[in-house]
């Protein structure tokens, strides 16, 4: 009896310290997941997404509308995110994109981009059948104060050899926008 009450005491003490074990390691945990989430954030920047319906990405243009905290007298770079699934049909996009303060058009580009390597595999980054792509447009801006600052975003694929264009582009599931200090 005595052997078994020695047991149950020597046991007891063990999971007091393996306790004790479990919550420093909790808590190790809990420290470096705080670090973690606050080395990842970015005040520096401003990025918003638009969802695409199942249909697919239409020719109207998608609007984004800026807050003015990006328009502080700093230079920014501009980026198109997509983010695509494996339906997608093409190795590339062709997209409309302009840069708007109040009426008037201060910037308005054709912009071709790559969305697959000529093997085949999707860029872009990712780990499942989604990959998002994160596409340079605009270097060394300086937003105007006028209101409202929007960017206009349309997609203008056309299949090789026809005139009209693609009036519903499958495949892309979401578009944005980053701002970026430089």
């Amino acid at each position: 009896m005595l052997n078994i009450l020695f047991c149950y005491s020597y046991f007891l003490e063990r999971g007091k310290d393996l306790k004790r074990i479990i919550y420093s390691f909790n808590f190790i945990r809990l420290v470096i997941t705080f670090a973690c989430v606050l080395g990842c954030q970015s005040n520096s920047g401003f990025t918003v997404y638009q969802s695409i319906n199942i249909e697919g990405l239409g020719t109207s243009p998608i609007v984004f509308e800026l807050p003015e905290k990006v328009s502080d007298d700093s230079i920014k770079n501009i980026f198109i995110r997509l983010r695509n699934d494996n339906s997608y049909p093409y190795a590339n996009i062709f997209l409309i994109v302009s840069l708007q303060a109040g009426e008037k058009i201060i910037t308005k580009d054709t912009l071709e981009y790559s969305m697959a390597s000529p093997n085949g595999e999707w860029l872009g980054s990712g780990f499942t059948e989604v990959k998002e792509s994160k596409l340079w447009w605009k270097e060394g801006v300086i937003f105007p104060k006028e209101r409202p600052l929007l960017i206009n975003l349309s997609q203008a694929v056309r299949n090789s050899g026809a005139v009209e264009g693609v009036s519903k582009l499958k495949g892309i599931i979401s578009v944005g926008i980053s701002i970026e200090n430089q």
